[in-house]
């Protein structure tokens, strides 16, 4: 990780002496990339989206040929303090369902900075959630136990770590060629004063009520988010109206009873996973467990106990082609 260092030394120089240059001399100073990585051993191969605060592209390491994602940070537009913020966090986690992370350098003009990470060929949950209501179809039980243990189990080694996320929604759950969730955008997470945090960031959609109400919070609000994306995937839709003013929306989130998950046609869930969904959408904080908790809830504990083929779910949902044995063999 030494290009890291690097590269958030190279930051916190720009940052510090900024003050004493002229306006846009920041952008006109040259930094010499690291020697792990630069534009030059990178082939970009296809532009994967927008992610917090940049453009994420999928690219080729020229020397190794392995496939990456590389998110492109513009400095002149991400608050320096958030990116530092990001850089740090993810230099010191490692976690199977968090995403993994490979190196960071400056661009030439230091305007940008570019992060290398692990590629999910899965995709989103968002895009993920996208296709299956395109195909009239819907999210399994025992899938969504699975998707829901993932994100559970990143957000409980991020505790232990004294994190939170603060971002938890559908398109920052990514998932893995083999259906393992991944959880990815950390621009907007940081370290937990005595487990708990009192600043507005984040996907307001997604809030909990004690942050739209702009009240202290913990990872329990994360618990909420996870919940709230595991509804609108099973549900294939949004659980509040999307008619709502910003505004009134958040009000209603505040002040009305939280959405449960309910039968429909052609759709009838156990009573422990509505439990499970009940739980993680407790309005009182105090009253909603923690990640650790949730992992122990019996629907949480059943499905894993359930043969799950996360790999062929996810290859049957972007219709990939069955693996042959020769590449199994590998």
């Amino acid at each position: 990780m030494d290009d890291v260092r690097r590269t958030i030394s190279d930051i916190e120089t720009h940052t510090s002496s900024a003050s004493s240059r002229p306006s846009g001399a920041l952008q006109s100073t040259v930094s010499e990339p690291s020697k792990e990585w630069s534009d030059d051993i990178l082939e970009e191969i296809s532009r994967l989206g927008e992610g917090a605060g940049g453009a994420v592209h999928e690219v080729r390491d020229r020397r190794s040929g392995l496939v990456m994602a590389r998110k492109t940070i513009t400095t002149r537009e991400a608050p320096m303090k958030q990116l530092l913020r990001e850089l740090g966090i993810i230099t010191s986690i490692s976690h199977p369902n968090i995403i993994r992370f490979y190196g960071a350098y400056m661009s030439p003009s230091s305007s940008e900075v570019k992060v290398i990470m692990e590629v999910c060929d899965g995709k989103s949950l968002e895009a993920v959630g996208k296709r299956i209501k395109e195909r009239g179809a819907r999210v399994g039980e025992k899938v969504a136990g699975r998707l829901a243990e993932g994100v559970l189990q990143g957000l409980n080694y991020l505790h232990s770590k004294k994190l939170i996320h603060r971002d938890i929604k559908p398109s920052n759950i990514l998932l893995s060629r083999e259906g393992v969730v991944k959880l990815c955008d950390f621009g907007v997470s940081g370290e937990l004063v005595e487990s708990h945090a009192g600043t507005f960031t984040g996907t307001s959609l997604y809030m909990a009520p004690e942050r739209l109400s702009g009240l202290e919070y913990s990872i329990r609000a994360d618990v909420w988010s996870t919940g709230l994306s595991l509804l609108e995937l099973v549900q294939n839709h949004f659980p509040f109206s999307n008619d709502m003013p910003p505004i009134e929306l958040m009000i209603h989130i505040t002040q009305s009873e939280p959405p449960q998950l309910e039968d429909v046609d052609g759709a009838h869930w156990s009573s422990a996973m509505k439990d499970f969904i009940k739980e993680t959408l407790r309005v009182d904080p105090a009253l909603r467990p923690t990640p650790k908790e949730m992992l122990s809830h019996p629907w949480i504990l059943r499905t894993m106990q359930q043969e799950v083929n996360m790999a062929r779910w996810i290859r049957e949902v972007w219709g990939w082609p069955k693996p042959s044995r020769k590449s199994k063999d590998r």
